[in-house]
C-alpha cells in the first residue's frame, strides 16, 4: 500500500533539537519530504522557510489556533483575525492548509445548536480562506483522554459541521488515533466521512505511540484507507516511543 508520508516536528524529530529547521533536517535526512506543524506564532519563519527549501521538504498543515471557544459567537470576529494571521504564516511557508478546532464545548446549549454555532464561525472564515487560497481542515479531538470537554469529539462531529458549511474550503481531517480512543469504528466513522475527508492522520492507540506500539493492526488500517478510496498523505502525529528515525521505520515500510 503505498502512501506518502508526513511527519509532525512537534512530536517526532525532537532528539535534532529545539529549533523546527533542525528537525526539518532531521526528518528529511530520515526520508519524509513532507511534515507538519502546530501552531506558528512566534516562530522564525525566515528560518523553517530557508530548512524547507535547502532539504526538499513541503509543510502540507499547520493549526490557526487551540483555545478559541467556537461555540461562543462573541470569539467569532477576532477568531477571524487569528485564522488570517495563521494563514498568512502557513502561506509563506507554501502551506495551505490550517486545522481548525472548534474548542471547548458548553452543558447549557443542546448539541446540535453547538455545531451550528461552530459552523457560523467557520462561514466567516471564508472570505479569508478564499483571499489566501487555503483550506480548513477540521479536526475531531477525543474526549476520552486527551481533550476533556472538547465540542468535536467524533468524526461524524467535523462532517456534520462542514456538511452545513458545504464549502469547497471546508474539509475534514481524520485522525485514526483520535477515533480509536473515542471508542469509534473506524471502518464506519471513515466511511461516513469519506465525501468530506482531504488528509489523514494517524498514531497508535492507546498510548499515541508510533505504529507497532500499540494494539492497531496496521496493515489492516492502510488497507481499509485503499479500500475506502483515500488517497491522501498519512501524517504521523505522534509521540515517538524510541529516536524517531528507528520509530518511524515500520510504517515506512508498509507504506513504501
Amino acid at each position: 500500500m503505498a502512501f506518502e508520508l508526513s511527519v509532525n516536528l512537534e512530536y517526532g524529530f525532537t532528539e535534532a533539537g529545539e529549533k523546527i529547521e533542525d528537525r526539518i533536517a532531521a526528518a528529511a535526512a530520515a526520508g519524509f519530504r513532507k511534515v507538519e506543524l502546530f501552531l506558528l506564532k512566534g516562530r522564525d519563519l525566515g528560518a523553517i522557510k530557508a530548512a524547507l527549501d535547502t532539504h526538499g521538504v513541503e509543510l502540507i498543515s499547520t493549526v490557526a489556533d487551540y483555545v478559541t471557544q467556537l461555540v461562543d459567537p462573541a470569539t467569532h470576529e477576532g477568531f477571524v483575525e487569528t485564522f488570517r494571521e495563521a494563514a498568512t504564516a502557513a502561506k509563506s511557508l507554501g502551506c495551505s492548509n490550517v486545522v481548525v478546532t472548534s474548542g471547548r464545548g458548553v452543558p447549557w446549549l443542546k448539541r446540535p445548536v453547538q455545531l451550528a454555532i461552530f459552523a457560523d464561525a467557520l462561514r466567516k472564515l471564508l472570505p479569508v480562506a478564499e483571499e489566501l487560497d487555503v483550506t480548513i481542515l477540521l479536526e475531531s479531538a477525543n474526549t476520552r483522554f486527551d481533550h476533556p470537554g472538547v465540542l468535536c469529539s467524533t468524526t461524524q462531529d467535523s462532517v456534520v459541521v462542514a456538511d452545513m458549511v458545504d464549502h469547497r474550503r471546508v474539509k475534514v481531517l481524520y485522525d485514526l488515533y483520535h477515533s480509536v480512543v473515542e471508542g469509534e469504528d473506524p471502518e464506519s466513522a471513515l466511511k461516513a466521512a469519506m465525501h468530506q475527508v482531504v488528509h489523514v492522520q494517524v498514531a497508535d492507540a492507546p498510548g499515541r505511540g508510533e505504529p507497532g506500539s500499540g494494539n492497531i493492526d496496521w496493515p489492516g488500517a492502510l488497507a481499509l484507507f485503499e479500500r475506502l478510496g483515500y488517497k491522501g498523505t498519512v501524517g504521523l502525529e505522534l509521540l515517538p516511543t524510541k529516536p524517531s528515525a528507528e520509530a518511524f521505520t515500520y510504517i515506512q515500510g508498509l507504506c513504501g
